[in-house]
């Protein structure tokens, strides 16, 4: 017997494709250049992409034919999103050290000059974490290709077919609503 897993696993998994591959072509556009509060919000969009993903492969893994390197990639999602979570906590405590009116440099009693010191160190953490993840991204392309192509291969015509569609269909979808606003310019001096 069918489960409804099966039926609908080219759709889970072209989910799971257009969402992650969104996710780090946006990791891979540099962030360095915006400011905070706008790199805040791309990761906060990489962790919905993410999440996504993370979820439609879960619902792979559930078919019958769900090959296990699936599960592998499944852990490999997960270990991303939490190094992109680490990566937002980092930038959250640098945004909370830089505003004018920060909550945290009134608490500490300290003064926006005393306050750089530490935003800059939380930024750093920031930047390392993504650079790290970059270089992981990098590794992984190849693995990831031939899950991908492995997937592919499982497909009876109508399901490469179905895998095709959905796969074009949420490209488009995912590129309309996740394409990065355009950075704010600096104020003038």
């Amino acid at each position: 017997m069918t489960n409804h897993f099966d039926i609908n696993r080219p759709v889970h998994l072209a989910r799971r494709d257009v969402f992650f591959e969104r996710a780090a072509e946006i990791l891979y556009s540099p962030l360095q250049h915006l400011p905070t509060a706008q790199r805040i919000e791309r990761v906060e969009m990489i962790l919905a992409l993410l999440k996504i993903s993370e979820r439609h492969a879960f619902f792979a893994i559930q078919a019958s034919k769900a090959l296990p390197r699936e599960h592998d990639m499944l852990r490999f999602l997960r270990l991303i999103y939490d190094s992109v979570q680490s990566a937002h906590s980092m930038m959250q405590h640098q945004l909370h050290l830089e505003a004018e009116e920060s909550f945290l440099c009134q608490f500490l009693t300290a003064t926006p000059e005393q306050c750089v010191l530490p935003a800059l160190h939380y930024q750093r953490r920031a930047e390392d974490i993504l650079q790290g993840l970059w270089n992981v991204l990098q590794l992984a392309h190849t693995a990831y290709r031939a899950l991908q192509q492995a997937n592919q291969g499982q497909f009876q015509a109508d399901e490469q077919e179905r895998y095709r569609l959905a796969y074009d269909s949420f490209r488009q979808d995912v590129m309309a609503f996740s394409a990065p606003p355009a950075p704010t310019p600096p104020p003038p001096a």
